[in-house]
């Protein structure tokens, strides 16, 4: 327990007499020194320290005692503090940085990778859309999942069949064998809050290469993309369910070889 209070920032001293607060209930500080083995000469100061960080409340009195604030309490309270003042440095962060910098690519490979994808899943606030193999969007399920959860838009797009995945309503591409004969490899792309792009692929001996950028052009490029891919199927879709057999027969032929040219 002690190591997890040191974590939030408590020297040893301080994380010993706030467990024997907790321990005591309201006590003096020669009981607090007598309970956490901390030197008297160093409890006052400790306490006072802890009373600076509002984990430790003091009771005027004779003597007077000091009682610790229940963890509940202090950790939300703790965590709001935290929270602003990272808002803070971040605000201030941004105001520092040049010109220029949104336009970047950064240049990932191996595990890189799929550090970022994870990362890119977790932080989506508005929306996901990812085009990719079945295989290669598997290993993400569960932080996909975890998304629509959070109320993030998940849409994505599938090389091959895509059963495990039916809950996200996918739409279907081409089988990959398809792919693989007219490209030698599979793609990834993954777009979050219309905002940062990663594009991924196999290069050479099976390495994983890959770029990652905020650049609006770049991400905007991708977006027509995938609009190509992902809604336009659904919208003719949506408008074949509405006509006759022969003439939906003849827009969804019109579709596929539209689809082919794209993943070309």
């Amino acid at each position: 327990m002690l190591e997890k209070l040191k974590a939030l920032g408590f020297s040893e001293y301080e994380a010993k007499a706030y467990l024997a607060l907790l321990n005591l209930g309201e006590a003096t500080g020669y009981e607090v020194a007598k309970n956490s083995g901390i030197p008297r000469s160093m409890i006052y100061q400790t306490l006072n320290k802890l009373i600076e960080k509002g984990a430790v409340q003091k009771i005027q009195g004779e003597p007077v005692k000091y009682l610790a604030e229940p963890p509940p309490e202090y950790l939300e309270r703790l965590k709001e503090e935290f929270s602003l003042k990272i808002s803070e440095a971040k605000k201030a962060l941004e105001a520092l940085t040049p010109p220029g910098a949104k336009e970047r690519v950064i240049h990932l490979n191996g595990e890189q990778i799929a550090g970022r994808i994870r990362e890119m899943l977790q932080k989506a606030t508005k929306n996901i859309k990812l085009l990719a193999s079945m295989a290669m969007v598997l290993p993400y399920q569960e932080l996909l999942e975890n998304a629509r959860q959070r109320q993030v838009a998940v849409e994505l797009t599938l090389i091959g069949k895509g059963e495990e995945l039916q809950e996200f309503d996918p739409v279907i591409l081409t089988p990959e064998k398809t792919v693989l004969k007219k490209r030698g490899s599979l793609g990834f792309q993954l777009i979050i809050d219309d905002d940062e792009l990663l594009l991924a692929e196999e290069g050479g001996e099976n390495e994983t290469i890959g770029i990652w950028t905020r650049h609006p052009v770049v991400v905007h490029l991708a977006e027509h993309h995938f609009f190509h891919h992902h809604d336009l199927p659904k919208l003719f879709n949506a408008f074949l369910s509405e006509i006759e057999p022969e003439v939906k027969e003849h827009y969804w032929k019109k579709i596929k070889e539209l689809q082919q040219k794209l993943e070309m």
